[in-house]
């Protein structure tokens, strides 16, 4: 199995959803590969992270001044120099 092969497959992994060949050949191309080590667990970490920040809400006031900021961002942003674009 290939690191491609392996990142392809990481998420049915995690999740427990392969078949038992499958997850042989993970195991057994992770036992040998230390970057996709790094990848299984740096994953693995940021899913524990994920699920033990849990659902953020931001107060409405802070909402509303986030959505205002980024509504002048669009509209203050410099037009795209495409060269394609005719006049």
């Amino acid at each position: 199995m290939t690191c491609e092969e392996v990142i392809a497959h990481l998420s049915s992994y995690l999740d427990h959803e392969m078949d038992a060949a499958l997850v042989a050949e993970v195991q057994e191309h992770i036992a040998q590969c230390r970057n996709c080590r790094v990848v299984l667990d740096t994953t693995q970490r940021l899913i524990v992270l994920l699920h033990d920040e849990g659902r953020r809400i931001i107060p409405m006031g802070e909402r509303s001044a986030l959505f205002d900021r980024l509504q002048q961002a669009f509209l203050n942003r410099p037009p795209a120099s495409d060269s394609n674009t005719t006049v």
